[in-house]
């Protein structure tokens, strides 16, 4: 299971790309194109969004709410989530995981702001081999990190990938064959990603792990 979040929507239109592009097209179409590469993989695939419409009950032409996108990710149990952005500057990808703090395991109870802490070295790992993928594709790359919100509230391995244009023409982000290109490159890098994940460790996993061993020697001494 991927989910896609193509950021922004409905009212909320992103950056301006450029006179006649802004972001929330740009990531939808992206999506889309993920989309129908990583279905024809086998992959199993959840759109926060898959329109250009109001997404919150009760708000007229209003976007999703990043606490709505993080839900959704978050119930979908995914491999991994790919939340999408588009800027006008620079070129190529970029790729961001989340500047939290890593924690050495998952809590019972996650606090919603810092889910992520438990999968930042999943997440670094899935940078590596998108990385990878896009470094053997001949894609212009810049990695970093930055609390993008939902990231910081996503527990799966996550990434923000910001399409950045082409060329010196910001217009060159809406270039088909450049689009596809990109797309190929993360469908291939999530092949190889697929077979990788390993979830963190629970904290409360030693605690059980005591009881459990306990109970038997307990009912030992009960025994005649």
């Amino acid at each position: 299971m991927i989910v896609l979040d193509p950021a922004h929507g409905g009212v909320d239109s992103g950056s301006q790309i450029s006179d006649t592009t802004v972001e929330k097209n740009v990531t939808l179409a992206l999506a889309f194109r993920l989309r129908s590469l990583l279905t024809a993989r086998g992959f199993s695939v959840v759109m926060t969004r898959d329109e250009d419409a109001a997404a919150v009950p009760n708000a007229q032409g209003s976007a999703m709410t990043l606490d709505d996108r993080a839900g959704i990710a978050n119930h979908a149990h995914a491999a991994a989530c790919l939340v999408l952005h588009a800027t006008p500057s620079g070129n190529g990808v970029h790729l961001y995981r989340s500047e939290l703090e890593a924690s050495e395991g998952q809590a019972f109870v996650v606090p919603w702001l810092t889910a992520q802490s438990p999968w930042l070295a999943q997440s670094q790992r899935l940078e590596k081999q998108m990385a990878t993928a896009f470094s053997r594709a001949g894609l212009a790359l810049v990695t970093s990190r930055a609390s993008v919100r939902p990231i910081d509230s996503l527990t799966c391995p996550a990434l923000v990938v910001e399409l950045a244009p082409s060329g010196d023409d910001a217009d060159s982000i809406n270039d088909t064959d450049y689009q596809q290109r990109v797309a190929l490159t993360i469908a291939g890098a999530m092949l190889f990603w697929q077979n990788q994940v390993q979830p963190p460790a629970r904290l409360e996993a030693a605690t059980k792990e005591a009881v459990g061993q306990a109970a038997p020697s307990d009912a030992t001494r009960t025994q005649p």
